[in-house]
């Protein structure tokens, strides 16, 4: 486990850019990752969505390779203040519930691979 501060995590999370699909509560929204884990996702939003909230999320990859799996919604968080005229962002934490066993030893090895670069 990886205790950080007040954090308490599973798995190891890297940051990794890369665009996301999430739908919740018959909604579709479009935005980016900003870290992942063989556990969970941080994505940025537009808008912040309750803890507990459930999604499904489709996750573009590299090799063009989609990992589509259903989470809960862990915590959200508005951004620090950006400039003038920007729309308000939020940090939203996902926890993975339901993913598929190959999806998540994909992500389990994109981990590795971006730590074992970090190590360099």
């Amino acid at each position: 486990m990886i205790w950080n501060g007040a954090e308490r995590r599973r798995f190891v999370r890297v940051v990794y850019l890369c665009k996301v699909k999430l739908i919740a509560n018959s909604r579709m929204l479009f935005s980016h990752t900003e870290n992942i884990g063989e556990g969970g996702v941080k994505i940025v939003l537009r808008e912040k969505l309750e803890p507990d909230t459930l999604v499904e999320l489709h996750i573009m990859m590299e090799n063009n390779r989609i990992v589509k799996c259903k989470g809960k919604i862990r915590w959200a968080m508005k951004k620090a203040e950006s400039r003038d005229k920007q729309p308000e962002l939020f940090d939203v934490g996902v926890e993975f519930t339901e993913i598929d066993k190959a999806d998540r030893l994909y992500i389990k090895m994109i981990v590795e691979k971006i730590l074992a670069l970090e190590k360099r």
